[in-house]
């Protein structure tokens, strides 16, 4: 599993979501599932919680958490298309159904690029570019966080890097039109938006950090939630609203539906947490293996 992913957060529709978006661009392939073992937090109709899948160069999971939250164009993916007929045919398909928010054409810095949401919800940005397809979740600051993509770029090198900016184009004001930078060599972009907009970021489109120990949690946990917010089960928020969650490839083993009982338990015990316990929920899990 890559060091981030982005996670979307569905009511129901994650699978369908899922098969739709790995039929439509390069490399889609679904990767795993989990279900629900308890129904304390179980949306109505679906017993299935999450789906991982890979796009072109992303892996993303899909999250089914209930109708809580809805997605925003403040969080998109910016795709980069090889050619012209790939570019076009993945408009048609995303636009079906879907809201466009600015029109497919040629524009200063692009050939052709358009702006929409899907059916689901989700935004994305197409762009020609001539490179081989790539996906790269993108952060929009509006409205009174005009001029945060600077210091979110700064702040999240600093917090989830090594990184490094990639390019950056800026306005006249010095803010950012848009700019590529990696996370431990994966790709992410920020961008100033001058319009006014009725949307901010929500936790239907978070980042998943695959940490590699409890010290790693601890250290995410303390450095992103010091000016933001803490949220359960690992999920955090940053000090620009963006939210992240800690992973870790342990908790997927104490979470695993393999054995129904000991997964309800280990999951009741998760959700009595904010930061995640690495220990408390080994515990529990220990307790089915004797």
């Amino acid at each position: 599993m890559p060091k981030f992913s982005p996670c979307l957060w569905f009511d129901t529709q994650a699978e369908e979501a899922a098969n739709f978006y790995t039929t439509i661009f390069e490399k889609g392939a679904i990767l795993s599932k989990t279900n629900y073992v308890n129904e304390e937090h179980q949306p109505q109709g679906t017993s299935l919680m999450t789906i991982e899948f890979t796009l072109a160069n992303q892996t993303i999971i899909g999250l089914n958490g209930g109708p809580e939250f809805s997605f925003t164009p403040a969080s998109s993916f910016f795709v980069e298309c090889k050619t012209l007929s790939q570019t076009e045919t993945l408009w048609k398909n995303l636009t079906a159904d879907g809201q466009i928010l600015m029109p497919f054409g040629e524009y200063p810095f692009s050939p052709l690029y358009g702006w929409v949401v899907d059916k689901f919800g989700v935004s994305w940005q197409v762009s020609f570019s001539g490179k081989e397809q790539t996906i790269v979740p993108t952060f929009m600051f509006a409205n009174e966080k005009y001029g945060e993509a600077a210091k979110a770029l700064s702040e999240w090198l600093a917090i989830f890097g090594p990184g490094e900016i990639i390019e950056k184009v800026e306005y006249e004001d010095g803010n950012i039109a848009q700019a590529l930078f990696t996370l431990q060599e994966q790709p992410f972009r920020v961008m100033d938006a001058r319009d006014k907009h009725d949307f901010d970021f929500t936790m239907a489109f978070s980042i998943y950090i695959d940490c590699e120990n409890q010290e790693e949690i601890d250290r995410l946990w303390q450095q992103v939630t010091a000016k933001g917010k803490e949220w359960p089960c690992g999920w955090m928020e940053d000090q620009f609203g963006v939210s992240w969650q800690t992973g870790n490839p342990e908790l997927k083993r104490y979470l695993s539906d393999s054995n129904p009982a000991r997964a309800n338990e280990v999951t009741k015990k998760l959700y009595q947490m904010k930061k995640i316990d690495l220990n408390q929920l080994k515990e529990v899990y220990d307790k089915y293996n004797h």
